[in-house]
């Protein structure tokens, strides 16, 4: 039988998105807001960060994270630029600047420590991203394009801030005065 003090996180809406860099940790806290006034805070290690990058960075289509860009033919070239501009487009409507407003309720007590990424995309609508912690529990993020763009920015700035190289081009959209009808993140 449940629990009836822990409530059901597994298909709850995120709201707002939070990463920064814990100096005395020397790790990432990705924070995820949840309807319901509900909480997820993950700790990433340098370790897990860079396996973060590697994972999305490809996905979000930022301009500077393709290589060899020359040696395509025209045509995918082309799709290339339209899918980059796409992206920078998509994060100039989001909100970066807008502080994270913390939940009530905190889920497990406290951050989970991340061991482990799975990123499945076979066979499915929307790509899930699964945050396998040491404690047992997975935290799954459905990444549609605009979640991608927002954890990659958010583990790029993050990074910077904490000085460690991810492999993480310089192309950063930095924190400015959120405008009407941004996204919140």
């Amino acid at each position: 039988m449940p629990e009836q003090n822990k409530p059901d996180v597994t298909n709850i809406a995120i709201q707002q998105l939070n990463m920064v860099y814990n100096p005395d940790q020397d790790r990432l806290l990705f924070r995820i807001g949840l309807q319901d006034n509900i909480e997820l805070q993950v700790w990433l290690t340098y370790r897990i960060s860079r396996q973060l990058w590697q994972l999305l960075s490809g996905k979000a289509h930022f301009p500077a994270a393709k290589a060899n860009q020359s040696e395509l033919p025209p045509q995918q070239a082309l799709e290339q630029f339209k899918q980059e501009a796409q992206a920078v487009e998509t994060l100039q409507k989001m909100d970066f600047a807008t502080a994270y407003q913390p939940r009530e309720k905190v889920q497990n007590d406290g951050a989970m420590l991340a061991v482990k990424l799975r990123y499945v995309d076979e066979n499915a609508v929307i790509p899930v991203l699964h945050i396998v912690c040491l404690e047992g529990l997975t935290a799954s993020i459905n990444l549609n394009q605009e979640m991608t763009l927002a954890i990659c920015n958010m583990l790029q700035l993050a990074a910077k801030e904490a000085g460690w190289d991810i492999g993480a081009p310089a192309l950063l959209l930095t924190p400015e005065a959120p405008a009407t009808q941004k996204v919140l993140h």
